[in-house]
């Protein structure tokens, strides 16, 4: 049996030796030399392919000088660029009603029973917001520049609050109906967007074109009470009995307001607002004086692709003589 063993041992070294030395001391055949190289040569084409998407400009018609803008020099001026887009730019909203009814119920004597009916309506008369655009992030590639803005919202307003009470049972004689109407102000707190789209780069006769593409922006824009508001709420459930402030305070009248208000208002900005073509002029007209005869160059832009690295765009170079002064 320990003879056994022993072959089965020695077997196994010889193939696990066999295999290593097959492995790591024996050098690949011809045609295992042929395959690498055509791997090699696949992979140095693609790498080719690749580079001139990204780093080289597509072939125009004419184009006979290649100029590259570093992308910190780009990535400043479309910063600067979608800034300005929502820089200012204000939401104005009129006219506007909530509502919230409910009845109420308190346990009493004999069981729970109805203490009364709410009705709580707020009515805004408008609301004025300014956009706070940050500074965007953006990812260069192809003809587009990707953009990630961060836009704040603020603003004030001022609104309408009507406050019904219909009591019920012992709460109704001793509370009766209320009916009160107050005037606020408020205020839109500090919200915090991110908006999506990009800038399309295109050239257009002698300028550089930039086109924002953006989805329709949708917001949501709070809506505040100022103190005054709150103090009403307190002093119209203070100045009651206390069976009628036990009532009141099963409706809540001010976690009611709050959880009306804060659901806030939607708004959708439409696109059109934002997608103006911005035009920055490229071509350059020069006359260069030389001995005897005066030379115009006219610099015209041509295709333009975006990389990474650099913002490309070639340049189609003419040049004519002027008539002599």
């Amino acid at each position: 049996m320990r003879g056994i063993r022993r072959a089965l041992l020695a077997a196994a070294l010889l193939f696990a030796g066999g295999f290593v030395y097959a492995r790591y001391w024996w050098g690949p055949g011809p045609e295992a030399l042929e395959k690498q190289r055509r791997e090699v040569r696949e992979l140095t084409a693609r790498l080719e392919r690749r580079l001139r998407e990204r780093a080289l400009l597509r072939d125009g018609p004419d184009a006979s000088v290649l100029v590259g803008v570093p992308a910190e020099v780009a990535d400043r001026l479309a910063a600067d660029t979608v800034e300005g887009l929502f820089s200012g730019m204000r939401v104005e909203l009129r006219d506007l009603r909530f509502r919230k009814a409910d009845e109420v119920q308190a346990r009493l004597l004999l069981g729970r029973r109805s203490v009364g009916r709410f009705a709580l309506s707020v009515h805004v008369r408008e609301v004025s917001a300014r956009l706070h655009p940050g500074r965007p992030r953006l990812r260069f590639g192809e003809d587009r520049i990707a953009v990630t803005l961060p836009v704040a919202v603020e603003g004030q307003g001022a609104a309408r609050v009507r406050f019904r009470w219909d009591g019920r049972g012992i709460a109704g004689a001793v509370c009766g109906d209320l009916d009160v109407v107050h005037e606020m102000t408020a205020s839109v707190p500090s919200r915090s967007y991110a908006l999506q789209g990009s800038l399309r780069l295109a050239v257009d006769g002698p300028a550089l074109v930039a086109t924002p593409q953006f989805e329709d922006v949708e917001l949501t824009v709070p809506v505040e009470p100022s103190a005054a508001t709150w103090r009403f709420v307190e002093e119209l459930v203070a100045s009651r009995g206390a069976l009628c402030r036990a009532a009141l305070g099963k409706a809540d009248v001010e976690s009611k307001l709050r959880g009306l208000l804060a659901r806030g208002i939607k708004v959708t900005l439409p696109r059109q607002l934002v997608e103006r073509p911005l035009r920055v002029p490229l071509a350059v007209e020069r006359s260069v004086a030389l001995p005897g005869r005066s030379l115009a160059v006219e610099a015209q832009p041509r295709d333009v692709i975006v990389t990474p690295a650099r913002l490309w765009y070639g340049v189609a170079l003419a040049l004519r003589a002027q008539p002599p002064l």
